[in-house]
């Protein structure tokens, strides 16, 4: 029995621009909807509050090993807009870029090309949560895109190579891994080494760009050995499995438990199966195969030693490397270059085909469910209560009371939103960005901050107080009165608004 479907639905289906002016519509209504929470927002105030353009760049030095273009283009946003809203839709520009490669350029099927588009990052993450990890892909994409322009010239590529390698320290890692794999190819192919001054120049860009990229990642030697910790150095069999489990992660948007052996045997069996059927997929294209395997090694890599993340932004460049590899697989005509060395590969590529069609589709479905789900979910409650706090205060005119906020990190978003700076008893001092291994900053705890508190209202009458959690007992000699509280929000950035004066 077969399905028919209206001739206007297959005609949308169809149509790239059709799916174009979906997102676009949606991921703008998504974007303005979404509240932003500290990790977007202290971008914007880095370059807000920064008073020189010297204590600009200082201050991404110390922001969290964050290389410095996303702080630049939110900065020109700054400057020539003046209210983070721009930001958004800068970040909204920048997915739609995303999306329209995808569509333009992209070799996959329509299907999937749907799928693709409506998954998690190109939907969700990389759309509606302003940070930069939304450029990078885009650079990754336009990279694809202009793989095969690298036979007439390399400074397009390496030029973007350099602007990916300055996104986030993941893009870094990818970008090596791109640059490695374009350095192997002209060692085998004769062919590209034709223009010697554009290789040279290029590789210099390319050297200079990672350089600049590590600076900014790379802690300053005052806070080196606070900040880079310690690295897994020795065989430690668990941490290897979480590792091999954030691929699974990447590739289908669930992370294995890493207190049971068995979720990770499980989950870390089915992601290198998943690797496994992409390799062979990828056997033939030799070049893809070999950045397919750097990018997931580099990163597996780092993953084991250094960072095992927990959000789906840090381990889905598993699922970016996947798309690209894929990609790039395109503009390669097929060699025997492996399978003459290795002929049973051969039967191995035709025995798992169908099976990497199976597996590719459940990724992408994967992706699918989780893109269509949170995106979802961030009209339904908010990322962070920030905005719905700093409007609350606007309305209430509190923009000229002395205002304590702790902690800290929970209300850079509420600075950014209300637009005024804090006084914070972490650094005891006014500020509204947070730079967490920069100057003197301690965190403290509740009698803490109502001993300085107390120690402020020799100055101020009455100060307003926010927490970021409920106050949980009374203090000697202060009234506290409890104003409003904005509890509903996806991150831990909820807000608690007193009155203190003091008792005498």
């Amino acid at each position: 029995m077969s399905i028919s479907f209206p001739h206007w639905l297959i005609r949308i289906y169809k149509s790239p621009w059709a799916a174009l002016l979906i997102v676009a519509i949606l991921g703008f209504i998504g974007a303005l909807n979404h509240s932003m929470w500290r990790d977007e927002m202290n971008v914007w105030l880095i370059a807000r509050d920064s008073p020189s353009w010297a204590a600009f760049v200082e201050n991404i030095h110390y922001d969290r090993a964050h290389p410095g273009l996303w702080h630049l283009l939110v900065a020109a946003m700054y400057h020539l807009f003046g209210h983070p809203v721009a930001m958004q839709v800068l970040h909204w520009l920048l997915a739609m870029g995303s999306v329209l490669l995808i569509w333009r350029c992209s070799p996959f099927t329509q299907g999937q090309k749907w799928l693709i588009t409506f998954g998690y990052l190109p939907f969700y993450e990389h759309l509606l949560i302003a940070r930069n990890y939304a450029v990078a892909m885009l650079l990754l994409f336009a990279i694809c895109a202009l793989w095969p322009q690298r036979q007439r010239a390399y400074w397009p590529i390496a030029g973007l190579l350099v602007l990916l390698a300055n996104s986030n320290v993941y893009a870094l890692l990818i970008a090596i891994a791109i640059a490695l794999t374009l350095a192997i190819e002209l060692v085998f192919e004769a062919k590209l080494r034709r223009h010697w001054l554009d290789i040279i120049f290029s590789a210099a860009l390319i050297t200079a760009g990672c350089a600049m990229a590590l600076y900014f990642i790379l802690p300053p030697s005052d806070i080196a050995s606070q900040a880079m910790g310690e690295y897994v150095t020795g065989l430690d069999i668990r941490q290897l499995l979480k590792a091999i489990g954030r691929i699974f992660g990447g590739y289908y948007i669930i992370i294995p438990n890493g207190a049971r052996y068995l979720d990770l045997a499980v989950c870390g069996a089915i992601a290198l199966g998943s690797c496994y059927l992409v390799a062979i997929k990828l056997i033939k294209k030799p070049y893809a195969l070999v950045f397919y395997l750097l990018g997931n090694g580099i990163i597996l890599a780092f993953t084991y030693a250094k960072f095992m993340p927990s959000a789906i932004r840090h381990y889905g460049n598993f699922y970016l490397i996947l798309i690209a590899a894929l990609w790039l697989a395109h503009h390669y005509a097929p060699t025997a270059t492996i399978t003459r060395h290795l002929p049973v590969a051969e039967n191995w590529q035709l025995n798992t085909q169908q099976w990497f069609n199976r597996v590719f589709t459940t990724i992408l479905i994967a992706h699918l469910m989780g893109g269509l789900f949170l995106f979802t979910m961030d009209f339904t409650i908010p990322y962070s209560a920030s905005r719905m706090t700093a409007a609350y205060m606007r309305q209430a005119n509190l923009q000229n009371e002395f205002i304590v906020a702790s902690r800290d990190a929970q209300m850079a978003s509420l600075s950014g939103y209300f637009g005024h700076p804090f006084y914070f008893p972490e650094r005891q001092a006014i500020g509204s960005y947070t730079l967490f291994f920069k100057g003197v900053r301690n965190e403290v705890e509740e009698p803490e901050i109502m001993a300085q508190v107390t120690q402020l209202l020799t100055e101020h009458p009455k100060i307003l107080l926010v927490m970021h959690q409920k106050i949980k007992g009374s203090t000697p000699g202060l009234n506290i009165e409890s104003i409003q509280e904005f509890t509903k929000a996806w991150q831990d950035e909820e807000y608690y608004l007193y009155w203190v004066s003091s008792a005498q």
